[in-house]
This record gives C-alpha cells, sequence and structure tokens, in this order.
C-alpha cells in the first residue's frame, strides 16, 4: 500500500485522533512531492495541512497555496517556505528553485529580505526586480550582499528621504556614494558629513559641502572686487583729472623754459652726437667679433651633443666610455668660454643622463654576473667536496663531478674580489686531487664487474631459453619481465661478449613472447571495453559535477563510484588519465557541495546567534510588570525575528518553540495583569498587616465571642491593664510608619471588596492589641485613640453650635420678606442698639462656612478611633455639617454666597 493509500485509509479517525493523522504527515518523507501537494490542497484539517506545507519543496505549489487556502496560519506557513526556498535554507534547492519561489511570492517584505540575502545573484536581482516600494527597495540599496543589486535598488529609489537615508545608513560605499552625489540640498549634505556611518560617504559630503562654502566665498570676494575694483575706478578718475590739470599748467611753464635752453643746447648736442657715433662703431665692431666667435662655438657644441648621443646608444660599451670621456672634456672647455643654446644643452644632458644609466647598469650587471659566477662555483664546490669521502660513490657521479671539476679549473671567470678568486681556486684544486684516486679505483672495480656481468647474462639467457616450455601465458608474461629487469642491471659487459649474449636472449625472447600474443589480445579487448565503460561513468559524473541538488546528486555520484570499483583494469597508458578525470569530477561535485555547505553553515550560525540573542531578550523580559512598554518592546522582537534568516532544521523548531514560550508567558501574563495588581495590591495589604501582627505576635488571639476589632480597641482604653510591660525600641514610629504605608494602599484602590473588609478587620484588630498592649507608649499621640476621640467630641460639639447659631440668623433672615415680622424685628434690634439684616445674615454663613471647612480639614487628620465611637461622632459631625450646608444653599438660591457641604467619609481611618 503506498503512502498515499495509508493516508487515505484513515477517515474514520480523522475526527477522532487528528494527532494520528498529524503524525503521519510529519513522517512523510520530503521527497513524496506529490503526496505532500495533495494533503496541502486537499486536507480538512489546518493544522494538517500546515505540517504538510512545512515539508513541501514545490514552489509553484506553495504559491497557489499562499494565495488562496481558506486558513491565514496555513498561508503564512507557505509564504515562509517560499521565502526559506528563495534563500536556498534546504539541502538540494538550486537556482531554478529558488528563482521559482521568488515568482511565487507577493509580500514585499520577503521580497525585500530575499533581494538582501540571497547567495545567489540571479534571484537576488530576480526579488529586487519585483519590489516597488519606496521603503524596501531603500533597505535593499542598504543592506544587500550584491553590488549590482544594491545599484540596481539605489537607480529604481526616488524617494528623497530614502535616498538621504541610504547616504546616512549604508555601510557599503557604492550606493552610499551614489546617494551623496544625487543630493543638493546642503542641509541634509551636512547632516551626512557628521553622521554618515560609512567614512568615504561622510568625506565626500564634507567635500560638496567645502566646494559649497568656497563656491560661496568666491562669490563673495568677486563681489568685493567688483565693488573694490568700481571705488578704486572712481577714485582714479579724480586724481587723473587733478593730475591732467597740473601736467598742462607744468607744461606751460616748461615750453617758456625750454624754449631760452634750446639755443644752447645744439651746439652741446652736435658735439655729444660725434663722439657718440665714434664709440657706436667701435661697439658694433667688438660685438661682431664676439658673435662670430659665439657662432663657432655653438657650432662645435651641437656636434658634440650629437657625437654625445650617439656615442650613447653604441652597443660597444668599452669604446663607448673611451670615447664619451673626450666629448666630456671638450663641453667642459666650450661651457666656459660660451653658453651653449638651450636645445643643445638640452640633447647633451639628455645624452649624458642615458649614458650614465647605461654605465650604473652595466657596472650593476657586471658585479652581478660576478656574484653568480661566484655562487656556481661555491655550489660546485660543496656538492664534489663530500663526493671524495662517500662510502658508495658512483662512478658515473665521480667522472661527472671530476669533469664539473677540470671544466671549472680551465675557464675561471670573473670574481668579485681576488680572495673570492683564490678563494674558490684552492678548493677547486683540492677537490680534483681528491676525487682523481678515488674515480681511477672505481674504473677498476667497474671493468672487474664487467666481467662478472657476463656470467649473469648466460644465466639470464638459460632462464629465457627455459620459458618456451611454459604453457601459462600470465605465468611467461611475469617471467619475462623479471629477465628483463634483471638485463637491464647487469646490461655493462665488454662488447665481444655482449653482443652475442644479447642476441641468443633476443630470440629466446621473441620465441616466447609469441605464444602471449593471443592472450594480450584478448586482453586488451576486454581493457578496451572498461575503459568504454569508465568513459562513460566519466561523462555522468562530469555531467553531475555542477549540479545543485546536493543530497540527489551526491546519492548518484556513490553509486557512479561504487559501479567503478567493479570495473577491472583499462588500457596500458591510460589508467592514470581515466582515473585522473573521474575523480576531478567527482571531486568538484564534492568540493562544491562542502563549500556550499560551509557557507550555509556560517549563515546559519549568524541567524542562530542572532535568534539566541532575541530569546535571551524576550525571557529578560517575560516577568516584566511594565506592561505596555514591554509589550510594544517584544512586538518589535518578533518582527526583527521574522526578518532574521533559517537556521540548520534541526534546530530550528525547537528554537521557535523556545521563543514562542517566552513570548506566551508574558502575554499570558498580559492578559492577567489586573488579576496580577489586584493581587499585588492584596499582597502589599497583607504584608503591611502581617507586619503589625508581628508587633504583638505573642499575643493570644481573641477566643470566639470576645472583642475583636474597635471593640478590643474600646475595651483597651475603657480597662487598661494592670501592669505595662515594656515597649519595644521605636514603637511609636514604627506603628506610625505602619499606619501611613496603610493609608496610602487604601488611597489605591484595585482589592475586591470581601478581601479588603477582611484585611481592613485585620489590621484593625491588629492595631487594637498593639494600643491595648502599650497604651502608655500612645499617650497623648495622635495614635492615641482616647485623645483622637476627645478631639472628635470637640469638632462635634463645635460644628452643633455652628449649625445652631446659623439656623438661629436664618430665622430672621427668612422674616424679612414679612412687614410685620420685619418691623418687630427692627424694633428688638434698635431696642437692643444693634442693626440686624441681610448683611449680618451673610457674613455669619461665610464665616460659618469657612469654619465648616477648617473642622473638615482637623478631623481627617484625627488619627485612629474605635469604630462604634468614630460612626456614632462622625453621623453627628455630619448631621451638623450638613444643616449648615442647607442654610448656606438657601442663602445661594436667594443670591447669597454659597456654602460647600461635605465631611468625613464614613470609611475606617484607623
Amino acid at each position: 500500500m503506498t503512502l498515499l493509500e495509508r493516508f487515505r485509509a484513515q477517515p474514520r479517525q480523522k475526527h477522532a485522533d487528528p494527532a494520528v493523522r498529524l503524525g503521519f504527515v510529519q513522517e512523510i518523507p520530503m521527497s513524496e512531492r506529490e503526496l505532500l501537494v495533495e494533503i496541502a490542497r486537499e486536507d480538512a484539517d489546518p493544522r494538517i495541512r500546515r505540517a504538510a506545507v512545512a515539508k513541501l519543496l514545490d514552489p509553484p505549489a506553495l504559491g497557489a497555496i499562499a494565495s488562496s487556502d481558506a486558513d491565514a496560519s496555513v498561508r503564512e506557513q507557505a509564504a515562509a517556505m517560499l521565502r526559506d526556498i528563495a534563500l536556498e535554507a534546504f539541502e538540494g534547492i538550486g537556482e531554478p528553485e529558488s528563482l521559482a519561489a521568488v515568482d511565487a511570492l507577493t509580500d514585499a517584505k520577503s521580497l525585500a529580505t530575499i533581494a538582501k540575502s540571497a547567495a545567489s545573484q540571479t534571484v537576488a536581482d530576480r526579488a529586487r526586480a519585483r519590489v516597488d516600494d519606496p521603503h524596501a527597495l531603500g533597505s535593499i540599496a542598504r543592506h544587500a550582499e550584491h553590488e549590482s543589486v544594491r545599484r540596481a535598488a539605489f537607480a529604481s529609489l526616488d524617494d528623497e528621504r530614502e535616498i538621504l537615508s541610504v547616504a546616512l545608513n549604508s555601510e557599503f560605499r557604492d550606493p552610499a556614494l551614489a546617494a551623496v552625489d544625487a543630493i543638493t540640498d546642503r542641509a541634509e549634505l551636512e547632516q551626512i558629513a557628521s553622521r554618515a556611518r560609512n567614512k568615504h560617504v561622510a568625506k565626500r559630503a564634507r567635500t560638496i559641502v567645502r566646494e559649497f562654502e568656497e563656491r560661496e566665498a568666491r562669490d563673495r570676494e568677486a563681489a568685493e572686487e567688483a565693488a573694490k575694483a568700481a571705488a578704486d575706478a572712481e577714485r582714479a578718475a579724480r586724481l587723473e583729472s587733478a593730475r591732467s590739470e597740473a601736467e598742462a599748467r607744468e607744461e606751460a611753464e616748461r615750453h617758456a623754459a625750454e624754449a631760452t635752453r634750446s639755443a644752447a643746447a645744439e651746439a652741446a648736442a652736435a658735439a655729444d652726437t660725434e663722439r657718440a657715433r665714434q664709440q657706436a662703431e667701435r661697439d658694433r665692431e667688438r660685438l661682431e667679433a664676439e658673435q662670430r666667435d659665439a657662432a663657432r662655438h655653438h657650432a662645435r657644441q651641437k656636434e658634440l651633443a650629437d657625437d654625445a648621443t650617439r656615442v650613447a646608444a653604441m652597443e660597444d660599451m668599452r669604446a663607448a666610455v673611451r670615447q664619451f670621456s673626450v666629448i666630456r672634456r671638450e663641453w667642459s672647455s666650450l661651457a666656459g668660454q660660451a653658453a651653449p643654446e638651450p636645445e643643445t644643452l638640452a640633447q647633451y644632458g639628455q645624452a649624458d643622463a642615458a649614458f650614465v644609466a647605461r654605465e650604473h647598469v652595466a657596472r650593476e650587471s657586471e658585479q652581478q654576473a660576478r656574484r653568480e659566477a661566484l655562487t656556481r662555483l661555491q655550489q660546485l664546490v660543496a656538492r664534489v667536496e663530500p663526493l671524495a669521502a662517500r662510502e658508495d660513490l658512483t662512478l658515473k657521479n665521480g667522472e661527472r663531478a671530476l669533469r664539473d671539476v677540470r671544466a671549472a679549473l680551465g675557464a675561471m671567470p670573473s670574481l668579485p674580489s681576488k680572495q673570492d678568486h683564490d678563494e674558490v681556486l684552492g678548493k677547486l684544486k683540492a677537490a680534483l686531487s681528491a676525487l682523481t684516486p678515488k674515480v681511477q679505483e672505481l674504473r677498476e672495480v667497474a671493468g672487474w664487474q664487467r666481467w662478472a656481468n657476463v656470467g649473469i647474462q648466460e644465466q639470464l639467457v638459460e632462464k629465457m631459453e627455459a620459458l618456451k616450455t611454459l604453457d601459462d601465458p600470465e605465468q611467461v608474461a611475469r617471467q619475462v619481465k623479471e629477465l628483463q629487469q634483471q638485463w637491464r642491471q647487469a646490461a655493462d659487459v665488454p662488447r665481444a661478449q655482449g653482443e652475442a649474449l644479447w642476441r641468443r636472449f633476443k630470440a629466446a625472447h621473441d620465441e616466447v613472447w609469441t605464444k602471449c600474443e593471443a592472450h594480450f589480445a584478448a586482453q586488451a579487448e576486454v581493457r578496451a571495453d572498461n575503459l568504454t565503460r569508465k568513459l562513460a561513468l566519466c561523462e555522468r559524473v562530469e555531467g553531475l559535477a555542477d549540479s545543485t541538488n546536493w543530497i540527489q546528486t551526491a546519492e548518484e555520484i556513490k553509486k557512479l563510484q561504487a559501479e567503478w570499483k567493479t570495473i577491472g583494469a583499462v588500457s596500458r597508458g591510460q589508467e592514470k588519465a581515466i582515473w585522473e578525470r573521474f575523480r576531478t569530477a567527482c571531486d568538484r561535485f564534492f568540493t562544491r557541495r562542502h563549500t556550499d555547505l560551509a557557507e550555509r553553515k556560517t549563515v546559519w550560525s549568524a541567524n542562530l546567534t542572532k535568534k539566541e540573542a532575541l530569546i535571551t531578550q524576550v525571557q529578560a523580559l517575560a516577568d516584566s510588570t511594565d506592561w505596555d512598554k514591554t509589550a510594544a518592546e517584544i512586538k518589535r522582537i518578533q518582527s526583527e525575528w521574522k526578518t532574521i534568516g533559517p537556521v540548520k532544521k534541526s534546530r530550528s523548531e525547537a528554537l521557535w518553540q523556545r521563543f514562542r514560550a517566552a513570548c506566551d508567558q508574558f502575554f499570558t501574563r498580559y492578559a492577567q495583569r489586573h488579576e496580577i495588581a489586584r493581587g499585588e495590591r492584596v499582597a502589599a495589604r497583607e504584608s503591611i498587616v502581617a507586619e503589625l501582627e508581628a508587633l504583638t505576635a505573642d499575643v493570644p488571639a481573641p477566643a470566639e465571642g470576645e472583642a475583636t476589632g474597635s471593640e478590643a480597641a474600646s475595651a483597651a482604653q475603657t480597662h487598661p491593664p494592670q501592669a505595662a510591660e515594656e515597649a519595644p525600641a521605636d514603637l511609636a514610629a514604627k506603628v506610625r510608619s505602619i499606619r501611613g504605608r496603610w493609608q496610602q494602599e487604601l488611597a489605591a484602590r484595585g482589592v475586591d471588596r470581601g478581601p479588603a473588609a477582611a484585611l481592613d478587620e485585620r489590621f484593625a484588630a491588629a492595631f487594637a492589641r498593639v494600643i491595648a498592649r502599650w497604651p502608655q507608649i500612645f499617650t497623648g499621640t495622635d495614635l492615641d485613640p482616647e485623645s483622637n476621640r476627645r478631639r472628635m467630641e470637640t469638632i462635634v460639639k463645635r460644628m452643633e453650635e455652628l449649625a445652631g447659631s446659623v439656623a438661629g440668623s436664618g430665622d430672621m433672615a427668612d422674616a424679612a420678606a414679612s412687614p410685620s415680622r420685619l418691623a418687630a424685628m427692627l424694633k428688638e434690634a434698635l431696642a437692643a442698639n444693634t442693626i440686624g439684616g441681610k448683611a449680618d445674615h451673610e457674613s455669619k454663613l461665610r464665616a460659618a462656612t469657612d469654619e465648616v471647612r477648617q473642622a473638615q480639614a482637623n478631623w481627617s487628620r484625627i488619627g485612629p478611633v474605635p469604630d462604634d465611637v468614630r460612626r456614632a461622632l462622625a453621623d453627628r459631625f455630619q448631621r451638623a455639617i450638613r444643616r449648615i450646608a442647607d442654610k448656606a444653599g438657601d442663602a445661594g438660591r436667594g443670591g447669597r454666597v454659597p456654602v460647600g457641604a461635605g465631611g468625613p467619609s464614613a470609611r475606617a481611618r484607623n
């Protein structure tokens, strides 16, 4: 039964146990694409479809599911798989599948991620071409791995903010510089110059800003110079006008003076003219003579310059040196008599420089040749000196060394120094003296060895002739090769015996070898067939060497390698070549696979590090109570998680579960934040009550039916203990601090009524026990219940008196509307020498209102009082201030001053 038939055979279990079908899908191998496609498209359970999509590597099918599946999680899983395929996150995924995945994707964010992170430039460029969102294009231009993709993304940008962002934030030089060149706003350029991440970009922006500043400075200088020139021209015009007037006056005066002197000067001028003519004639003759001499010198200098140019290019360096020395001496003599013409001087200078360079090169070359000769001779000495002392010296090596030493002594080259020459010469002569007798001895030994080899060759001839009786071609061929090898080792024999023995050996060999030819022919056919089969394997491996379907191709190549081992030997001379061809093709594929895997492991490792860091961040935030800020931060981290590429498949699910568990931990607490807050507030009150109860922990709790809470406090005040024990240090301050914190917790609402009432009762009981145990500590303080009761009674009595007073005055005001009643009141007021009326009534209400506010403030500051006493006094206090408030309200409705009513709450203030 096939996998598909097994899967379809489970419809009865579909509703009873979906986990069985889900587990079956998880066991399906990824190679079963058709089965996975059918399950992903047709199964009714979204979880099963999602599990099938998670193992599906078919881009067209994933694209259809991502766009048409009814379940959002299935669509998201399909889009995630398309993104991972495009990024080649799975083994066996090549460029065609990646391109198909890019074409199937529609999410701009995923396409931008692929364009930035894809290892293949073609895939990245295809993804970039499908992105048209300016922000995504800007991100690609800033972060894409491939330069061409960054350039293309930037070329598609037309949003000024994104161009500025590329210039500021891109770490790559090419798009950032292009963005800087596209920006013309000076403020933006200054921002780039100070904040750009790439130092070359910041430098370029500073250069452009500096050019702006220099251009503005030049414009300012030009304007200032124009203004200055205009002012100078105006001032010059005024000066010129004044100068012209002065010159006109001076000219008139000069004409008058010159007229008187002209006559006397004419006679003197005639004499001077004659003397000047004679002197000019003498100067002309001298100048002509100097010019003739200079022309002759210049002509000779030109000839010398031409000769110098010719000599500098001569091949014979020795002759060139001699001739150039003569030219230099004559040139120096002529240069002292007449300065050369510039062209001639330049020509001679070039020739002299070229000759000096040639001299330097020649000297260096000669020195190099001497050093090389010294090195060769030293190497020869180092090679031949140990030979004379070697016991295993062969005749061939000895004769060659002796020949090299004699050749070196016969043609000793020039060496860098005489000391080097003498040292090398002495070593060569010593080596010659040591080698000569050694080589002579080896020659004698070789002569005797040749005579011994004659006997060996005779034995080899007899063995070769004996092979004629053997019938096994393999054995014959093997022994023939052994005899040939032994013959080569004993080949040195006297010529006369050697020729005859070789003919006998050759004849026997040819006769024996004839028997092997048929066997070798059949063997050659088998080897040729093996060669053909191995060539076919080579072609198949070479066809697979450039594949990117790593898993399937690796298995196929391993099968071909196993088949190669079953094929026998090939034609002689082809073994190494055919094996190298097969191994090279295999190595090319496995090297590419190893490199690709290493690159992907690097990417997976980097992504793993990033995701581990995000998990650590979320785990650190999971127990936070700063709800809104933490929720926003975790959502940001979740968004960043989606931008990180894949990790190793075996670790992906575990990482995701850790990340998801940390997020769920916080958001579960976030959904229960109000219950948690109430619990924390209850816990805070519990802590305060427990701290207060600890002060009287050794006092037994009241038995059933005994007084608790306020009743206990009243009883303690009514019947104090007979003998007060010693109180702990700072008891009053500690109790006051506990009560203050309790009041703060009461102000913070949010505790359910039942727990709040129970905690109030416990606090009152504990407080009463403390007061009852150490009454002398709290007597007369703000924590003394009896003192606080007296303060309350005083305030209540005062408010009742004030209410009675206000009510009496109110009767007079109310009677103002009746004329007879008003007359009687006026008569009574006059009799008492007082004035009653509306103004006096309003002032009393205002004063009463102020006193009520003061009483309410004092009431709120009174410390603990037993509940029954406090409730009775609070009721009286409320009734009194309510009567005052009612009167104030009536006066307010009549246009008089209103009175605000209020009083202490009914809540216990213990």
